[in-house]
């Protein structure tokens, strides 16, 4: 048996971002720039710290671990932008608990666009798994509501049906995500060398990685990526190894395993010092910190470093781009962010709350029967669905009684809130846009999305 094989595939198994698809210009750009460093293996799919942490490791992992670091990125790599142009709004530095969440399309089964809770999204995957092994009890028997299936009716309760306008955005990267831009960031971040296209984006640095580096996509966000191994907390030197055991190893004798690093002291870099730092390094690559909201979780010192995100924020609502940083008491020993500015496209015609509860389930509108997000007693009745039964073995269901009517579930939802705000989209040509949507919510607190922009302001003609 392969071990290496088995254990790659254990842990693709496990990425959270197994459906997302990343450029292979920029993946293979973050495998050149790991490859010759210490372990960056991420332990789970949202724990960069804990990734950092993993410092040894054989090459052939390289690959699943920047897969998730790539398509995850700190909520980075599919969306993203950095300052406003021509008179975009700004965050003026809100806190993060008080900037509305981001919108996204389509509900929690639709794959790498979902923006539903991942705890739930999680339940309800082992719910389908269930229902398809031997012995599984039926879902009607927690009833789950008829969208758990993909069919329900929408109708709306106190809505307004007054149509109106808001300000849709683009990215614009043209002017940074080229050669030139590479440059320029490279000298602002004090990487040395010259800008050179490998695997589908600009690259400055060592490829061994022993100095700082960067790289930037030619993407329609400018996406780049810095590292400094000097400020690396989990970074350690390799201990020589004999050459007689290394020739024993291969020959068939017990493997040598490295000695492992030391882990790393609490840091001294507080919250707001490890902030100041991020804000700093935004504004000496052309980015005004002012339109994003900025977060350090409590427990981020606890392990080497601190972890600093910071939001994107237009009219008062988060757009889902990030930027991230790892500082520890030495720097900011990586980053992630984005560079293309934030252009106004004017403001759009948008239909009424009322007018988008009927575009559910549209798949024009990006409309689906399932949710973006479900309430708690949806979460809690779909983690009860997976749960293992430690007691008698359950009975194989009935089928219907012949000539009785054929279970076929549709739910009734009422949707009794409408909130306005922004969604990313991504088109053909990879232009990345902040457009108009709704969130919808029941009752219950089960949430729903779909875009606003009215009919007549788009280009519904298929390439």
């Amino acid at each position: 048996m392969n071990t290496e094989d088995e254990s790659f595939e254990r842990l693709a198994a496990a990425d959270p971002a197994a459906d997302a698809e990343p450029r292979p210009g920029v993946l293979r750009a973050k495998v050149d720039a790991l490859a010759g460093t210490p372990a960056q293996v991420p332990s789970s799919g949202t724990d960069e710290l804990a990734g950092r942490r993993e410092r040894r490791r054989a090459p052939w992992l390289v690959a699943a671990g920047v897969a998730g670091a790539v398509a995850l990125g700190g909520g980075g790599y599919l969306l993203g932008a950095a300052g406003a142009e021509g008179g975009a709004p700004t965050a003026s530095d809100e806190a993060a608990s008080e900037v509305l969440p981001p919108i996204t399309l389509g509900g929690a089964r639709d794959g790498a666009e979902s923006g539903g809770d991942s705890a739930a999204s999680e339940a309800m995957e082992g719910q389908a798994a269930t229902e398809d092994s031997a012995g599984a009890s039926s879902s009607a028997d927690i009833s789950l509501p008829g969208w758990h299936d993909g069919r329900a009716v929408f109708s709306g309760s106190g809505l307004s049906d007054e149509p109106g306008t808001a300000a849709a955005y683009a990215y614009d990267a043209r002017e940074v995500a080229t050669e030139a831009g590479a440059a320029r960031l490279a000298e602002a971040l004090g990487v040395a060398g010259e800008p050179r296209w490998e695997w589908g984006s600009w690259q400055v640095g060592p490829r061994d990685g022993d100095g700082p580096s960067i790289w930037l996509s030619a993407d329609g966000t400018a996406y780049f990526s810095y590292n400094d191994p000097a400020a690396d907390p989990w970074r350690c030197a390799e201990e020589p190894v004999d050459a007689q055991e290394r020739e024993d190893a291969e020959g068939g004798a017990d493997v040598i395993e490295p000695a492992p690093c030391a882990q790393p002291d609490r840091p001294e870099v507080s919250p707001q010092e490890a902030t100041d730092q991020v804000r700093d390094l935004m504004e000496q690559v052309g980015v005004d910190p002012s339109g994003f909201a900025f977060d350090v979780p409590d427990d981020g010192g606890s392990e080497g470093a601190r972890w600093v995100s910071a939001t994107q924020v237009v009219d008062g609502q988060a757009t889902g781009a990030t930027w991230s940083a790892t500082v520890s008491d030495d720097g900011i020993a990586w980053l992630d962010g984005f560079l293309a500015a934030t252009a106004p496209l004017g403001d759009y015609p948008v239909v009424s709350p009322a007018e988008a509860v009927e575009r559910l389930g549209d798949p024009r509108f990006g409309g689906s029967s399932w949710p973006v997000a479900y309430a708690q007693e949806t979460e809690r009745m779909l983690e009860e669905s997976v749960e293992e039964d430690g007691g008698e073995p359950t009975p194989p269901p009935a089928p219907p009684s012949s000539g009785g009517d054929l279970p076929w579930p549709v739910s009734e939802v009422t949707i009794t809130e409408a909130r306005l705000g922004l969604t990313q989209h991504h088109d053909a040509g990879g232009a990345v846009l902040l457009l108009p949507a709704y969130e919808l919510s029941d009752a219950a607190g089960n949430t729903w999305s779909v875009l606003a922009v009215a009919e007549e302001a788009l280009d519904t003609t298929s390439s």
